[in-house]
């Protein structure tokens, strides 16, 4: 048993290892490109909702920023995974090994590409003045929160890809309602109270208020809406290993 976890851990560092080489490969910019994506993006959409939004937010931009490098990790993750079986039928084919390496190596890639970004924020947000003692812990909680969500969903979709491949499709659409549906551009107190049980079937609501929270000093979810997000991504997380490991037998008959 240990022998086959650690066979699975070298085989996951190894394609993430591959996939962090390959993806600023033959780039001038290289690593420039980790934060000029959501600073174009907060720029562009940060001027716009200054004028739309009736209840500022206090450091908005900051607040924006937050928002838009979780967003961009979770939907380049989800977008990328979901594909990637079908993509490596080839190396499926001629290699014996556990299946869920591609996918969760994608997206621990991008999660070091999200951490780094993250890392270059916090220098501009120290100015602020509103990091505490509890910041770390909640920022790492977080983290936790986002990272399992975005491997449990990503084994669901990849899986069930494979057989089906109108998934892909799928997952392209909703991702651009999700985007809408997640408080990236607006703060979850605009929302009416009677609608705010949406919100609960999304996971990145209270990861988003966690960090708002720890960085900017900015209400955190409330317990409803963090017991509901955690036990969505509970829920998410053991379907998404459970449809993995029964449907990964058969991924051979359907590439």
């Amino acid at each position: 048993m240990n022998g086959e976890v650690q066979h699975f851990l070298e085989l996951l560092w190894g394609m993430t290892e591959k996939e962090l080489r390959a993806r600023y490969k033959h780039t001038v910019f290289g690593f420039f490109w980790l934060v000029a994506n959501p600073i174009l993006q907060m720029a562009v959409i940060g001027f716009v909702f200054t004028f739309l939004l009736k209840q500022p937010v206090k450091n908005y931009y900051f607040f924006l920023f937050i928002g838009l490098l979780v967003w961009n990790f979770f939907s380049l993750s989800l977008s990328k995974a979901t594909p990637s079986i079908v993509y490596e039928r080839s190396l499926i084919k001629k290699a014996r090994f556990p299946h869920a390496v591609i996918p969760i190596s994608i997206i621990l890639s991008n999660f070091v590409h999200f951490f780094l970004a993250f890392l270059l924020f916090l220098f501009p947000v120290l100015f602020l003045g509103t990091l505490s003692m509890l910041s770390l812990p909640i920022i790492l909680f977080s983290f936790a929160l986002l990272l399992t969500f975005a491997i449990g969903l990503s084994l669901l979709v990849t899986s069930l890809n494979v057989r089906f491949r109108d998934v892909n499709f799928f997952v392209s659409a909703l991702l651009i309602i999700w985007f809408y549906a997640t408080p990236i551009m607006y703060a979850l107190t605009m929302i009416p109270r009677h609608l705010l049980w949406l919100w609960r079937f999304n996971p990145l609501t209270s990861i988003l208020q966690l960090l708002q929270m720890a960085m900017l000093g900015l209400p955190g979810p409330g317990p409803a809406m963090l017991a509901s997000n955690v036990g969505v991504i509970i829920i998410t997380t053991i379907l998404g290993i459970a449809v993995f490991t029964h449907e990964s037998k058969n991924f051979d008959d359907w590439l």
